[in-house]
């Protein structure tokens, strides 16, 4: 098997690349909500993370008593039910409000849910990825 995964096949290297295409799309569609809520990010080029600054939501995050990384954190990954690594872990400064979130989340809970979404053609037309990117969305523009 593993000799046969080197080879580099094409029933090893479609999947990779259809959830690559999946990641990338849902990366696009968080960074636009990212955006859309008065953050600040660059576009994503690989992967399946986006790093986002909060700092321009500084006020808002003040006002739920965010004022660094850590509890800003705590606080995305309480409200989002998925992990929001605080910029902190990347080596930037606690007060720096940077988060890196995962797109994992916008797939599913279940392997059945992100199975259904990695194949899909556009998975963010599936009722729940499209529920949990306005989830995303709304979850940011309350930081306000």
């Amino acid at each position: 098997a593993l000799a046969h995964a080197l080879d580099e096949p094409e029933d090893v290297t479609a999947p990779a690349r259809r959830a690559a295409a999946v990641h990338g799309s849902l990366a696009r569609a968080a960074h636009h909500a990212v955006l859309a809520a008065g953050a600040l990010s660059l576009p994503p080029q690989a992967g399946r993370h986006l790093y986002a600054d909060l700092g321009p939501l500084r006020a808002g995050l003040a006002a739920r008593g965010v004022t660094d990384s850590l509890e800003l954190e705590n606080l995305l990954t309480e409200r989002l039910g998925a992990p929001a690594a605080g910029g902190h872990r990347f080596g930037d400064e606690l007060g720096a409000l940077r988060v890196r979130f995962g797109t994992r989340m916008f797939l599913g809970t279940s392997g059945e849910e992100r199975t259904e979404a990695l194949g899909a053609e556009d998975p963010r037309e599936l009722p729940r990825v499209a529920r949990a990117l306005a989830d995303f969305g709304a979850a940011l523009e309350e930081l306000r």
